[in-house]
């Protein structure tokens, strides 16, 4: 893989990735694609257009969000899920109960292993008082400067597994196309080739984290990228990215670049129809002093404490259980103060606690099941099982 240029400032990325216009002319095009892990969550910039594309696994909430602030972005036209998994739906419930405005919330038609009333997308609409809007195949959405996002799949549905129906986007601008095809697999790309569309761009964001069951030589020449993002962690996924899915890619001279080679995430630019891309790393320094002093089982409390000597905000931080998956925000504003504990509670919980986690059962009584603390940056600051 060839080397990329390495931003050392997060507070650069909205200068970057700023701008009303391009120096060739016309609307300004980026996508930051955040360093998830084996996930996705895209940012999309088209003038002043700005487009959420998946969002990551709940445990992933700091590094969206950091990337979000960093980005300057105070407000999304739209939030895309390409499809119900949870590495890339998991972190809609997160930012559906945030304060960031969404406009528009769009999902494929076609969708599998769900039932509508648990579709991810339809919950998260629901808590903002909005509604869905479905897409497939044929469809169009004009966005402000003249650029479009065309939907290419999904055509038909699959129904054995839902990463083939996949919401395919190509975004047309006059500094270039973008291909964006979330975790579509073999099946789906040999639906979409057989559609005849022109695939050629100058950006492809690789499907299914460069998974050994996507990109075929026959696709990689179709798009001829000149960057190809890969979106995963080989430690998360084994295999990925795969090195016959580089090679094809590599053998339609397409510079393939992969998020966890960046601390936050990937800047790519499109202009005049060619593609940069920078890596952008974390520049803050670690947390030191809060960690997970207790997690009870009987009593559903996980406890927190402070072993520095400062007080430490917690506003941005988060709990995340790894057996349930379910997540823990804190509230703007918490503090955990040198020596002090601070305990968080659920609808389970019998004893007293400071915060409550609005859910019930959260700690598993009978499997182990271990607690991330992470910072605002989405790093975990501390680990803790419940000693079963």
């Amino acid at each position: 893989m060839k080397r990329i240029l390495r931003v050392l400032a997060l507070l650069l990325i909205a200068a970057l990735l700023g701008g009303c216009g391009a120096e060739s002319g016309g609307s300004s095009v980026r996508l930051f694609a955040v360093n998830v892990g084996k996930g996705d969550a895209l940012i999309l910039k088209a003038g002043d257009w700005v487009g959420l594309i998946d969002a990551g696994k709940p445990s992933a909430m700091g590094r969206v969000r950091a990337a979000l602030k960093g980005l300057g972005v105070e407000k999304l036209n739209a939030v895309f899920l390409t499809h119900t998994d949870n590495d890339h739906a998991g972190g809609l419930d997160w930012l559906a109960q945030s304060d960031m405005p969404v406009d528009n919330w769009y999902a494929p038609a076609m969708y599998t292993g769900v039932k509508e009333k648990k579709h991810p997308m339809i919950l998260a609409a629901a808590l903002r008082g909005q509604a869905v809007q479905w897409l497939q195949r044929g469809d169009a959405l004009s966005l402000p400067g003249g650029a479009t996002l065309r939907v290419l799949a999904p055509a038909s549905l699959f129904e054995d597994k839902d990463d083939n129906n996949s919401l395919v986007m190509m975004l047309e601008s006059d500094q270039g196309k973008m291909l964006l095809t979330g975790d579509m697999e073999l099946p789906e790309e040999a639906e979409l080739l057989g559609q005849g569309d022109d695939l050629r761009c100058a950006v492809l964001k690789v499907p299914n984290h460069g998974d050994d069951d996507t990109t075929s030589a026959k696709f990689a020449k179709a798009a001829s990228a000149r960057v190809a993002v890969i979106s995963t962690d080989s430690q998360e996924k084994p295999g990925t990215p795969d090195p016959g899915v580089v090679r094809r890619l590599e053998a339609a001279g397409t510079t393939v670049v992969v998020t966890q080679d960046a601390g936050m995430g990937l800047l790519v630019t499109l202009e005049g129809g060619e593609a940069t891309v920078k890596a952008v790393d974390i520049e803050a320094p670690p947390v030191s002093g809060p960690y997970i002093a207790d997690v009870d089982p009987d009593d559903d409390t996980i406890a927190l404490g402070n072993s520095g000597s400062a007080n430490v905000d917690l506003s941005g931080f988060s709990l995340y259980s790894d057996k349930g998956g379910e997540l823990y925000a804190f509230p703007e504003g918490t503090v955990l103060s040198p020596g002090a504990t601070l305990t968080v509670g659920t609808n389970s919980t019998d004893g007293n606690y400071d915060l409550l986690w609005d859910d019930k059962k959260v700690v598993n009584k009978k499997k182990t099941d271990t607690f991330y603390l992470y910072d605002d940056y989405g790093r975990i600051v501390d680990s803790r099982d419940n000693g079963r």
